[in-house]
């Protein structure tokens, strides 16, 4: 495997400024920490609740008497007569009585199996019981399909006046009326950033199954976080710190813009800025998005000064195709540019091209999460899962294998910018009672053929191998898991923690001619907790144990000590304890 050059300090500290681009590269930040996302504080998972209480019959009159009579059939219509609705009439096929003389109660098993069937395909409706004469032997039943016909909102809506008074049309456009489409609607605006609804419903004075919604709605224009953690290697600044910031609202298209950046405590060895701004197109939650980060890193090399600027820029599409309160699909694309450029600075201030990566490419990805919740709304098991396919083009000079255009090589004189990288991952959990949960993890990626630093997958704290710094090890194919039981607490209403240990490896394969090391497997063992307070701090510490050397060969190819992670991130606004 190719090796880091902080595995290789003795080496190019005895060769000096000779040594291979493709050792001295392994400096430059990985793809993962250059994704500055961070755990935030616990909070409310965005939901959308369809209130609608009373809508429904009430209890039957019929229900305690001792008349009996013969029921052959069962007619079942709007009020008046009307035919109902295709998909309702579909839903109500098959309903048949019980054969000869039965209790006149069965009129309203018959009603309830009705209005069973509307509310499990999530109807807002109400089954009555018309006055009739049975004589014949056919039952009538009348389904009063609810409709929006007024819609009362009450809130601040912020920026989003003219995006919510689409999704209210949309919503009196349901007629009849599904819970399960009006949560999806709501869901969707809920996702609009910034902006909380929800939605209760109540009979209004007209015709039987008109309603009056009233929609409440919340809106915040900005939230702010920062996070102090220790997860770097020691050469590239072990303790950094962050401040994220996002804005809601600011063109009012259902926009969000972040500013992230992070940098190492003295501002030396790493910093690193972000910006990304995405907007929603449509009714049906279409998003777009403007991604760009630059990074500086300057590690600390012994005598050697070697300077790494990073660039990475995306334009990306994402479309829901399944939204419910706990089920969701998303399908996103798009396109993506890296660029990582490496220099050594002499001490008279000139300055070696040494490495430069250019990839290009087209991804898409196909990402989705599912819970179970138990009757207080709280998530009791839960799976998440997405699957990324990725191919690199030859546009903006990518990369050619092996060339060395300007005196710079590539970071691989094997590693390819016109791969096809496949990712998936595979996250669960399940708690068995109010204590103990079991959670895992597995993930990996495939390629075609050998590939540069920035598209390699790579252990580390950030990753998959806890108590390995992050790049100590990569490769072009890698499977890694996650074996973690936890123990929940509750302090009070505001503080709840978790203990956990944890087990994870990682299988890396190099398939690139020059490798050194084509097959390694690595592993960790651990434990530590988590703490959070409301909406407001969340502490997190974890306690490594490497089980392995990261490489086999060179100066630093020995087990890495033990290490006790600190993160600690602080919500500022919204701020709530």
């Amino acid at each position: 495997m190719k090796k880091p050059l902080f595995a290789t300090i003795a080496g190019v500290a005895a060769i000096g400024i000779s040594a291979s681009a493709a050792q001295a590269q392994q400096a430059v930040q990985t793809r993962d920490q250059l994704d500055l996302s961070v755990a935030k504080p616990d909070a409310p998972q965005a939901t959308a609740r369809v209130r609608s209480d009373g809508i429904e019959a009430g209890p039957c009159p019929l229900a305690t008497s001792d008349i009996r009579t013969t029921i052959a059939s069962v007619e079942i219509t709007a009020p008046g007569g009307a035919a109902l609705p295709g998909e309702i009439m579909q839903l109500l096929g098959g309903i048949t009585p019980a054969a000869g003389e039965q209790p006149i109660r069965q009129v309203c098993d018959l009603r309830d199996e009705v209005q069973a069937r509307l509310r499990a395909a999530r109807y807002v409706a109400s089954v009555q019981v018309p006055q009739q004469r049975i004589d014949s032997g056919v039952l009538k039943l009348e389904v009063v399909s609810g409709r929006i016909v007024e819609m009362r909102v009450r809130g601040d809506v912020g920026p989003y006046e003219a995006m919510l008074q689409r999704r209210i049309e949309r919503l009196k456009e349901l007629d009849p009326l599904n819970e399960a489409e009006a949560e999806r609607i709501l869901l969707l605006a809920n996702d609009i950033p910034g902006l909380s609804v929800e939605l209760a419903l109540s009979p209004a004075s007209g015709r039987p199954g008109d309603l009056i919604g009233e929609l409440s709605v919340s809106f915040r224009s900005f939230s702010l976080l920062a996070n102090l953690q220790n997860y770097n290697a020691d050469f590239l600044g072990r303790e950094t710190a962050l401040l994220h910031a996002e804005f809601y609202g600011l063109t009012g298209q259902g926009d969000i813009t972040t500013l992230t950046g992070q940098s190492t405590f003295d501002f030396k060895e790493q910093r690193i800025a972000a910006l990304r701004h995405a907007m929603i197109l449509n009714n049906a939650g279409t998003t777009m998005e403007l991604r760009g980060t630059v990074a500086e890193a300057r590690p600390d090399l012994l005598s050697l000064d070697q300077r790494t600027v990073s660039l990475v820029a995306g334009l990306g599409f994402s479309h829901p195709l399944l939204r419910t309160v706990t089920d969701r699909v998303k399908l996103s694309g798009g396109f993506e540019y890296s660029q990582q450029r490496s220099r050594f600075y002499q001490a008279g201030g000139g300055s070696s091209p040494l490495t430069r990566d250019r990839i290009s490419a087209l991804y898409l990805r196909l990402e989705g999460s599912t819970a179970k919740l138990d009757v207080t709304g709280e998530q009791r098991a839960g799976l998440s899962g997405s699957l990324e396919l990725r191919r690199g083009i030859d546009v903006f000079g990518a990369s050619r294998q092996g060339d060395i255009v300007d005196l710079y090589g590539t970071s691989r004189s094997d590693g390819s910018s016109l791969a096809t990288v496949v990712r998936g991952s595979v996250e669960a959990f399940y708690k068995a009672g109010p204590v103990f949960e079991l959670a895992g993890k597995v993930n990996g990626q495939w390629a075609n053929r050998a590939l540069l630093n920035y598209d390699t997958y790579a252990i580390g704290n950030f990753t998959i191998g806890r108590g390995y710094d992050p790049g100590a090890n990569t490769g072009d194919r890698a499977i890694g898991f996650v074996i973690e039981p936890r123990l929940n607490f509750t302090l009070d209403q505001k503080v709840k923690g978790q203990v956990y240990g944890f087990y994870e490896g990682v299988k890396l394969w190099n398939i690139g001619p020059n490798a050194t090391e084509k097959e390694r497997f690595i592993a960790s063992v651990g434990g530590g907790g988590r703490l959070s307070l409301s909406q407001a701090i969340r502490l997190d510490v974890t306690y490594t144990h490497a089980l392995d050397k990261p490489l086999l060969t060179g100066a630093f190819a020995k087990r890495p000590k033990d290490r006790v992670l600190v993160s600690m991130t602080f919500q500022f606004v919204p701020f709530s304890l």
